[in-house]
């Protein structure tokens, strides 16, 4: 039999490592949903079934996340919150409630419709945290159907020999469901880094590629091979030669990582002595335990909006409290920046009152929403002022600020939430600090103008680089266009340090570029003051500074001003790491 060609498949890396074995495709269950009609005096018991499956429901999930907590500690199982809070959401089990009155058809028919819209209006929205919640609606959804046909088992938990999974997605609770000895990687046609997919491989120290779309098509049960989980590359019907190459480069990985893993309690600085603060970004109060476990000096951005999300709804005051005051908590004594909110037009509102915007990059999302939504607003900024009793290190952050009047705005609902709460004798700090996300062109260009308002500037380097470049770095087609080394991109990114200096406020930068160990000395060389990025980029991201002398980051930095393409600074920035941290390429790259 002629031995197949190799073939290599690219995907998004989204967590690390190299392994190679027999594939495992799993095949969607496509078992046929029933659809009938209930007569009017059977609808109780039709409710009644639903009930019952949700009681089953909740109990598996309870059961998975105290088996992920104690596998996988508190990061992994906080995952599992958010489907939970699916089935305890009454918005969602109303509505799914009403339409079995109303319709008089069976429960599973009626769960998926309602299902199915509440993931669409997720699907719809441009952040890919956001749309990757519409999987875990639709994991519990499968749940919940399970059980209301009569058995909700987990799925094929008992490999014989370890596999790579291949699957077009995996859902979280069956990510957990599988013995971890015997997955030696993922691979999914859908995902994002974000997903819970990536999170709980990352978790499970197992190597994974998401959104390589069409994979499943390309290859059958038990075939060969190499799973790149740095680079986002499945190499099928490898070579000996190929998975020799891979072994070596595995080998060298692991001694790397190994030594990263020392760097914990190190200092982020340079070989001549210039410091740089290392925080990093959150999702959930969960995530927290990762800070610490990382070595990172605090939070740079937690991103509020899981909070809205888990009923399409918005949360009360006090739920939001709750939130926030266990992040303000647990990571004293160091510093939390909260970002209010940022979502937009259909993110908010039920799926069926608000319609998709045109273009929700250009819309009616972030700060614009909040102001013209005060009530919401300020429901989260009490909630954030109480929770600063609890840390004065406690920051606010407004996002997708394009003018000092929107701050100025802002700041005044900040000052009659600080009136009301003093008050009624709540405890805040009423001092807390108040910074700006800078991710639009023009509150770069007007940093002179923002910053005596702010105590801080957070560079928010993904939206950045879009609105600049008018690139959308999710279309595949111009993907190559999106360069956070652009000469435009980088002006943007100095004259906004330089205007924080010129006040006397310090300048982070949150966005991805922050945790590209590549561009570390040239953030450092542009006179960035903190790095917040996700918690597994730090150890990286610490060694690239200790590595580096910020002499040499300037002279990077005063460089660029010189190159006219993209290209040509990425070359510049990679050829300067390869001199001073040439093992870190090998995880970079």
């Amino acid at each position: 039999m002629e031995a197949q060609r190799e073939l290599e498949l690219k995907g998004i890396g989204v967590s690390p490592g190299i392994v190679a074995g027999p594939v495992l495709l799993l095949k969607a269950d496509d078992e046929p949903l029933p659809e009938y009609a209930v007569p009017a005096a059977d609808v109780p018991r039709e409710l009644l079934r639903l009930e019952a499956a949700l009681l089953e429901t909740r109990r598996q999930l309870h059961d998975i996340q105290r088996r992920v907590g104690d596998a996988m500690g508190v990061e992994s199982a906080g995952i599992f919150d958010a489907h939970l809070h699916v089935v305890d959401d009454p918005a969602f089990v109303d509505e799914v409630y009403r339409e079995v009155r109303e319709k008089r058809k069976n429960v599973e028919k009626i769960l998926f419709e309602v299902a199915e819209r509440y993931a669409e209006t997720l699907l719809r929205m441009e952040d890919d945290y956001l749309r990757e919640r519409a999987v875990d609606i639709r994991d519990v959804t499968r749940r919940i159907l399970r059980n209301l046909a009569g058995g909700g088992g987990e799925g094929p938990g008992g490999l014989e020999t370890p596999r790579i999974l291949v699957a077009r997605d995996v859902a979280p609770s069956e990510m957990a469901a599988f013995d971890r000895r015997k997955i030696l990687g993922v691979v999914t046609e859908l995902g994002s880094p974000t997903s819970h997919t990536a999170i709980m491989a990352r978790a499970m120290d197992v190597p994974a590629i998401v959104g390589l779309r069409g994979v499943t098509a390309r290859l059958a049960d038990g075939d060969r091979a190499v799973l790149d989980g740095v680079r986002g590359r499945l190499i099928l019907h490898p070579t000996p030669a190929r998975e020799e190459s891979y072994g070596r480069i595995a080998r060298s990985r692991a001694i790397i990582q190994k030594r990263l893993g020392s760097l914990k309690d190190e200092p982020a600085v340079t070989l001549d002595g210039h410091a740089v603060v290392l925080s990093a970004n959150i999702e959930m109060p969960a995530d927290v335990e990762a800070v610490w476990a990382r070595g990172a000096r605090g939070i740079g951005l937690f991103r509020s909006e899981y909070l809205y999300l888990t009923g399409l709804g918005e949360p009360s005051e006090e739920r939001q409290y709750q939130a926030y005051a266990e992040v303000a908590r647990k990571i004293l004594p160091e510093s939390a920046i909260i970002r209010t909110v940022d979502l937009g037009g259909d993110k908010v509102a039920a799926p069926s009152k608000t319609p998709p915007e045109s273009n929700p990059f250009l819309g009616w999302r972030a700060i614009r929403l909040c102001l013209d939504r005060p009530a919401m607003f300020k429901t989260q900024l009490r909630a954030i002022l109480r929770a600063s009793a609890h840390n004065p290190k406690l920051r606010i952050m407004y996002p997708m600020v394009g003018s000092a009047s929107e701050v100025d705005q802002a700041d005044a609902l900040l000052a009659e939430c600080k009136a009301e709460l003093a008050a009624a004798g709540v405890a805040f700090n009423p001092d807390i600090e108040v910074g700006v996300m800078i991710e639009i062109p023009s509150a770069a260009l007007t940093a002179d103008l923002i910053a005596p308002k702010v105590k801080f500037f957070s560079i928010g380097t993904n939206d950045l680089v879009q609105y600049t470049l008018a690139v959308d770095r999710g279309n595949e087609r111009i993907a190559r266009l999106y360069e956070p080394t652009h000469p435009a991109v980088l002006q943007l990114m100095r004259r906004t340090v330089e205007a924080g200096r010129r006040h006397g406020i310090w300048t982070g930068v949150c966005g991805e570029v922050a945790g590209n160990p590549i561009l570390v000395p040239l953030l450092l060389g542009l006179g960035v003051d903190e790095l917040s990025t996700s918690p597994g980029a730090i150890p990286l991201v610490k060694d690239v500074v200790r590595h580096v002398r910020f002499a040499e980051a300037q002279d990077l930095a005063e460089a660029a001003r010189g190159l006219s393409t993209g290209a040509e600074i990425l070359d510049q920035c990679r050829a300067l790491v390869r001199r001073a941290a040439p093992e870190i390429l090998e995880l970079a790259e």
